[in-house]
């Protein structure tokens, strides 16, 4: 339909594509009109508008101009961060335009165009805005938080009115465009805090109920810590004002900059190793890529960065990763900041593959112990302007496992907490497994008022030398968010300090410091001798005399107001106190013992040896970590005689966290080892038993002894012709151990030369794997690393599992670290399926991954899907995966639930496994529970399961008989009727 002279032309929904070329961005803006995202829209001459909901706390607004010449079109205008790329429709533009071609009855016709309107002014009657009266808006704005922030110190929380959050909001909206960045965040910041979780409700109460119910749920240490944090700024900003000069290093944080090249410092003669590479999207849909570096030669840490709109990420090429090599020589302009010091690289120098003299240096430049990482965060938070977190490199002994919570330990028996994140608990565990510990690399920071390293990666020592292993993702600032879901308070955060064992002190400094944050959000006005006193008594029990001293003179100024900076003073003076007490954690060697499966890890030394169904009952019930059950574990195998290992090496070689002790164990015992691992590898079998054959066989071989030769010719065949690439990747990996041992020099020059091609591969596809740009990349690359069937491929599959921002990458992530017998990520899996409830995909994602690894500590939860009814199909066949392992579990299953018989999918099941296994199973069960009360119906139910082979049948069918011999009874009769109807005796009634 065409369009009146300075109107807009009608179009069909069937149009949009004609005008939004991108299709992505049209997608997008259909799901905002749907999402009902769109304001206020209106039509003014030849221009639509509206308001459009974004990150911010004010909408963006947008306009679309409407031109017929030469050829129809519009163009878009908005003032979300799209706009600086010059983009003809970004998503908001493309709901507006998906606005007007389904409803454009609903556009109100306007006389002028909406105020504040990108285009909606023509260009003669705009008025250009000098620059002079940026410094007059910047001061207002400082002037306004100084007076909020006395306003609230003075009188409290209780203060504000019903409606002031939303002038907070508004406040901060203006502050940003003042370029007053800080202020503008952290006044966000405090309006969402303020909301809470009574945000919308007592609407109808009043100002005063409102207000109170905020301050009941508020949390008040982050409160203070808010507060002071608008006060220092809104004083440091008041400073430069009245002409005092800002740090370059502040300049970015408080104000905001666009630097220029000529505003960078060069940087040459870098040697740059990437120790975490990420690929992320922002809430305001911008995907960041980052590498972050170690400076080998200085010990600096370095980050480089790409940072685009979503739409232009996907049409630009993606910043690549430097995984696995060195930049030795490079240059680069490094912008002002903190570290990570940002760069922009002009010469990449000379890339080298990154190998064990570059690792040594990158130990040699680490920090040599706990206690100069805390330095190192006590310096940095001496700026109370620099970022939460700091980025180190430590060398660290062990890892100590105390409840939910991991400790980083020097070789002086200091610690460092770890965040309180199962996500990370598990990735460490991969990393560090068959590995010793040697450094961490990551950021230190506090969260919840104790010193944390979040690490991102490892150095390790392996069998092979050492590596460099990830971690976690890369989420620069946003990890100690990440960590947990919102600021500890009160007794919580005592739970937690108690838990990681701080110390009494630094618990006391953390009540005391809390009481003062209550006593701000309560208001200066009611900070009386009564208060302070008793606080002063507990500074100066903690050996803080000046700090005592000048809280108990606040209450001594008449003027509420007056108290305010020094207040804030004592609070932050107290916080750097608390850092120092709480990060001096010391373990004691003596009273901990080694993980056997993880070199690295220690744990509090258990009192008792548990067997492996009671660790796996605590382990469901979350009262044991991994570190605690692999050391009962170890202890229980390793009570067990050699002749019962031999003897029955089914379900106990299953079981993935036994297979560090079975390999020690059955080492000395030579031929009788090779005979079981001969066994567990032909017999049709679970994957993770015939790994730990593989283990074991590798484990005859560095011991020695007549049976060394038959043991390294079977890892030969293994490795050259298993038809399954996780057991024929741990077998040329165990070749390599063996080879690396007996060569001479460092590993073995005809080690790493084997290995050199393979580890280039991996690389090249884990890089892709980590930074391609559409899903089909990484799939591709993802499917290539599976079939390598490379052991070093580990890593970078399990980052693609937790971080693909493509769900149908993640699975098939999971289906690969199955295949390579990743027995790490078992527990995971087993969790994605008793979730079963809340997410069916994950599930059935999770059922596949059990069945193929096939380790015993995921039949359980198998099993009670099984008997739940949950996709029998899937299940079943996950459960015949398993062998010989599932077949006892499985019948003590339908034992007790005998209608699961009726089942097609729990016969077929049987039918798949192996006939004289079935057979000698049910044979043991008549056997054993033959003159049993209730035999008689056990017996039908075990002819039934023997239906499924022929020989079996019969087998069963004669031992039936034989034990229900001259038993009276009708269901003994029934059951005799079976037996011979079975072996043919009588025959079966039509």
């Amino acid at each position: 339909m065409s369009a009146a002279p300075g109107d807009v032309q009608r179009i069909g929904a069937g149009e949009l594509r004609a005008f939004i070329q991108d299709a992505g961005e049209l997608k997008k803006g259909t799901l905002l009109y749907d999402g009902g995202q769109l304001l206020n829209l209106a039509r003014h001459e030849n221009k639509l508008f509206c308001e459009a909901r974004g990150s911010g706390a004010s909408p963006y607004k947008v306009t679309l101009v409407y031109s017929d010449a030469p050829a129809p079109g519009f163009k878009g205008r908005c003032t979300c961060p799209a706009r600086a790329f010059n983009t003809a429709f970004c998503k908001h533009a493309a709901a507006l335009l998906v606005a007007w071609a389904r409803a454009p009855e609903s556009f109100a016709v306007s006389d002028a165009p909406p105020p504040g309107a990108p285009g909606g002014e023509t260009a003669r009657k705009s008025v250009k805005k000098g620059s002079a009266n940026a410094p007059a808006l910047m001061k207002s704005g400082v002037e306004q938080v100084s007076t909020l922030v006395r306003e609230l110190g003075v009188a409290g929380v209780a203060a504000l009115g019903g409606d002031r959050i939303e002038q907070l909001e508004k406040l901060a909206e203006g502050l940003r465009e003042n370029r007053l960045r800080r202020l503008s965040a952290r006044t966000l910041d405090l309006a969402a805090l303020l909301r809470g979780p009574a945000a919308g409700a007592h609407q109808a109460a009043g100002a005063r109920q409102a207000a109170g119910a905020r301050r009941g749920a508020l949390p008040a240490v982050a409160y203070a810590n808010l507060m002071a944090d608008l006060l220092l700024t809104a004083r440091k900003l008041e400073k430069h004002l009245a002409g005092e000069p800002l740090d370059d290093r502040h300049v970015e944080e408080l104000v905001g900059k666009t630097w220029k090249a000529s505003d960078r410092k060069p940087a040459e003669g870098l040697t740059l190793v990437e120790y975490a590479f990420s690929t992320r999207t922002t809430s305001d849909d911008y995907v960041i890529r980052e590498s972050r570096f170690l400076d080998l030669e200085t010990g600096r840490h370095f980050s480089e960065k790409q940072i685009l709109p979503a739409f232009m990420a996907k049409r630009s090429d993606p910043k690549r990763s430097f995984a696995g090599e060195v930049l030795a020589g490079a240059r680069a302009t490094t912008y002002p900041g903190y570290p990570p010091l940002r760069v922009d690289f002009s010469d990449l120098g000379d890339k080298r593959p990154l190998d064990a003299g570059a690792l040594e240096a990158m130990l040699a430049r680490a920090l040599p112990d706990v206690g100069a990482a805390l330095a190192a965060l006590q310096e940095h938070r001496k700026d109370v302007f620099a970022p939460d977190l700091v980025p180190v490199a430590v060398r660290i002994d062990t890892l100590f496992a105390r409840g939910a919570r991991l400790s980083a330990v020097d070789d002086k028996g200091e610690a460092l907490h770890l965040p309180d994140d199962a996500a990370l608990e598990e990735r460490l565990a991969g990393s560090l497994r068959d590995a010793r510990l040697r450094a961490l690399l990551g950021d230190v920071g506090i969260d919840a008022a104790l010193p944390t390293l979040w690490p991102l990666a490892a150095v390790v020592e392996g069998p092979l030398g050492l590596e460099l292993r990830a971690v976690y993702d890369f989420l620069g600032v946003e990890q100690g968010a990440a960590a947990r879901s919102g600021p500890l308070e009160g007794s919580a955060w005592n739970a937690a300090a108690r838990e990681a064992g701080a110390s009494p002190a630094a618990i006391a400094l953390g009540e005391v410091r809390e009481e003062l944050a209550e006593a701000l959000a309560t208001g200066l006005t009611g900070l009386s001798a009564r208060v302070t006193d008793p606080l002063a008594a507990r500074l100066r029990d903690l050996r803080l005399e000046k700090q005592a001293a000048l809280l108990q003179g606040l209450p001594q100024r008449p003027d509420p107001a007056d108290r305010l900076d020094d207040f804030i003073k004592l609070y932050q003076v107290l916080e750097m106190a608390l850092v120092r007490l709480a990060g001096a954690t010391h373990i004691d060697s003596a009273s901990t013992e080694r993980v056997p499966t993880y070199e690295s890890v220690t744990v509090a030394r258990p009192d008792e040896t548990l067997p492996p169904d009671e660790v796996a009952r605590r382990r469901a019930a979350g009262e044991m970590n991994r570190y605690v059950a692999a050391v009962h574990h170890a202890r229980y195998y390793a009570s067990l005689p050699a002749s019962e290992l031999v003897d029955s090496i089914f379900p106990i070689w299953a079981d993935g966290t036994a297979t560090p002790t079975i390999a020690r164990t059955f080492a000395p015992l030579g031929a009788e080892a090779v005979a079981a691992a001969e066994k567990a590898l032909t017999v049709k079998a679970g994957r993770v038993a015939k790994l730990t054959a593989v283990r074991v066989l590798q484990a005859v071989v560095l011991h020695g002894g007549p049976a060394r030769a038959d043991a390294a010719a079977m890892l030969g065949r293994v490795a050259e012709h298993a038809k399954d690439a996780g057991l024929r990747a741990l077998a040329r990996d165990a070749l390599d151990v063996i080879d690396a041992t007996q060569a001479a020099g460092p590993g073995g020059e005809a080690v790493r030369a084997r290995r050199a091609a393979r580890m280039e591969r991996v690389q090249e596809l884990a890089k892709a794997l980590g930074a391609a740009p559409t899903k089909e990349e990484r799939g591709e690359a993802l499917k290539a690393l599976a079939e390598l069937g490379d052991l070093s491929a580990l890593p970078a599959l399990r980052r693609a599992f937790y971080a693909d921002a493509a769900r149908g990458v993640r699975e098939e992530a999971a289906y690969a670290l199955a295949q390579l017998g990743d027995v790490e990520m078992v527990e995971t899996f087993v969790r994605m399926l008793a979730s079963r409830g809340e997410d069916e995909r994950e599930a059935k994602i999770a059922a596949y991954a059990l069945g193929y690894l096939g380790d015993v500590r995921g039949l359980s939860e198998l099993l009670s899907a099984y008997a739940a009814g949950y996709k029998p199909g899937i299940v079943a066949d996950a459960i015949r995966a398993f062998g010989p392992v599932a077949l006892a579990p499985l019948v003590d299953l339908i034992e007790a639930r005998p209608e699961i018989a009726k089942r097609a999918a729990a016969l077929d099941a049987l039918k798949k496994m192996d006939e004289a296994a079935v057979a000698g199973c049910l044979l043991e069960r008549v056997e054993t529970r033959r003159g049993d009360a209730d035999f008689p119906e056990k017996a039908q139910l075990y002819l039934k399961l023997a239906d499924v082979h022929p020989h079996s049948k019969r087998e069963v069918a004669a031992a039936v008989m034989a034990a229900l011999a001259g038993v009276e009874g009708k269901e003994a009769q029934a059951a005799v009727k079976a037996a011979q109807r079975a072996l043919g005796v009588v025959k079966r009634a039509k």
